[in-house]
């Protein structure tokens, strides 16, 4: 291979999440989440089934049908998914990503607990292969830097020829991926479980559903102006993590479970769509088969739930403060210019177990309540108005509640996938195209009441 050396990435320790399979890598060795560009090896992502080397791709991206099974086709399917996944890797930087370099290991023990297909061996062959062809640049490590490979101009121009674009490329997640424990909150280590029927239902609710969206057509229509604002805002979200953005990548469309605190009873939500981080000002963007798209959402969902199961079938807004939406009127303020300030000191306080003033939280968009009031007069109100479940807040109910919402969103998307409507799900809100509104607002309801016996309010 070429002896060319590669940028100094430093390759530091790797997390179980470096062998998620859905990491492409513009930076080894960090332990991840699904929000980063990381991982020092292909991953997951691989073209369509029908993609490479057949001509244009497939519309719908189904599995075509494998060759005969004899020993020869089964010795080759190991190379043939390596060539697959470094390939699409390759495009996937130079599509997405700046520099455009995906990070790698040559040693033998670089991947260890990786699947079958994936080790330092093979994709030290791999990778000189495809060199060697002209199809990739490479840089060689040292110790501290990672090896990396790129895309070179012919394999652009091979893939362009076989119908190959960026929409061609996609991220699947292995089962065993579709549900994860960590130890404390995002970021904090995974921990291994032993399957249990609840986790392996899980599991199969989401392949199945993960199939199901992945045959969709879900796009975002944005200017220019609007593709770049996203950009920059993810790119400072991510300062100094080793790779940027230079257009939006939105090629992973499938969710996973994310338990919290080592216990299945706390969190749960799904992740890893690539709707869910989409500004929520841009989501009304979204298209899906076409088809402009609606937000449901749960309103006041947590702090609903919470009345809910005491009985008591709240209906009020649960952020209106009377003081502060008379304070709004006096001094000249639009109607709810608060409101996102006390929804969040509310989520706080829902979410708080060590009770540590959780209402110096850093509110959203730079608001302040200040000269008018202080966090803790607001925190006064928000307490006297819910008086009746104030004892839940500072408790951690918050985690509870999202084991309960979770649950209740994959049953909605199951459902609705039943009635074949694709609905994106964002924790307590959902995106279904607009000629399915009501079918998902029934489905809604209906799910939520069958678990609280009360109604919700959608919004």
């Amino acid at each position: 291979m070429r002896g060319r050396r590669g940028p100094r990435f430093k390759s530091g320790g790797r997390g179980d999440d470096s062998l998620d399979d859905r990491n492409t890598a513009a930076h080894p060795g960090r332990s991840t989440d699904d929000r980063h560009c990381t991982g020092a090896h292909p991953g997951g992502t691989d073209l369509r089934r029908g993609h490479a080397c057949r001509g244009p791709p497939s519309p719908r991206g189904e599995m075509e049908p494998g060759l005969p099974g004899g020993r020869r086709d089964r010795r080759a399917a190991p190379h043939q998914a390596a060539v697959r996944r470094v390939l699409a890797n390759g495009l996937r930087c130079h599509y997405f990503r700046r520099p455009s370099l995906v990070a790698y290991f040559r040693k033998a023990d670089g991947y260890n607990g990786g699947p079958d297909w994936l080790s330092g061996k093979a994709m030290s062959r791999t990778v000189d292969v495809l060199v060697s062809a002209g199809l990739l640049d490479a840089g060689l490590g040292q110790r501290g830097v990672a090896s990396t490979y790129s895309a070179t101009q012919m394999l652009c121009e091979v893939a362009g020829g076989c119908g190959v674009t960026d929409r061609s490329l996609v991220v699947r997640l292995p089962l065993k991926r579709l549900v994860r424990l960590r130890e404390g909150g995002t970021g904090s280590p995974q921990l291994a479980f032993r399957p249990t029927i609840d986790t392996i239902r899980w599991m199969g609710r989401l392949r199945a559903y993960n199939t199901f969206v992945g045959r969709q057509d879900i796009r975002l229509v944005l200017t220019a102006e609007e593709e770049a604002a996203w950009v920059r805002r993810w790119n400072g979200e991510r300062e100094g993590e080793g790779c940027r953005l230079h257009r939006p990548e939105l090629i992973q469309t499938d969710l996973y479970r994310q338990f919290n605190n080592g216990s299945f009873g706390l969190g749960g939500r799904l992740y890893g769509g690539w709707w869910i981080n989409t500004p929520k000002g841009l989501r009304r963007k979204i298209t899906i088969n076409g088809q402009p798209t609606v937000e449901l959402d749960f309103s006041g969902c947590a702090i609903r739930m919470l009345y809910h199961e005491r009985d008591i079938d709240y209906r009020d807004d649960p952020y209106r403060l009377g003081d502060i939406a008379a304070h709004e009127v006096k001094a000249g303020l639009p109607a709810g210019h608060f409101r996102e300030g006390i929804k969040a000191i509310t989520q706080a306080l829902i979410n708080d177990r060590k009770g540590k003033e959780p209402e110096k939280i850093q509110l959203p968009g730079g608001l302040s309540f200040r000269p008018h009031f202080t966090r803790r007069e607001i925190r006064q109100m928000i307490e006297a108005k819910h008086a009746r479940i104030a004892d839940a807040f500072g408790t951690g109910a918050g985690l509870r509640l999202q084991r309960t919402d979770s649950d209740l969103a994959l049953a909605i998307i199951a459902e609705l996938m039943n009635q074949n409507v694709a609905a994106l799900p964002i924790h307590d809100s959902f995106l279904v195209s607009s000629t399915h509104r009501f079918i998902a607002s029934d489905a809604m309801n209906r799910l939520y009441h069958g678990m609280f016996g009360f109604y919700p309010l959608i919004k």
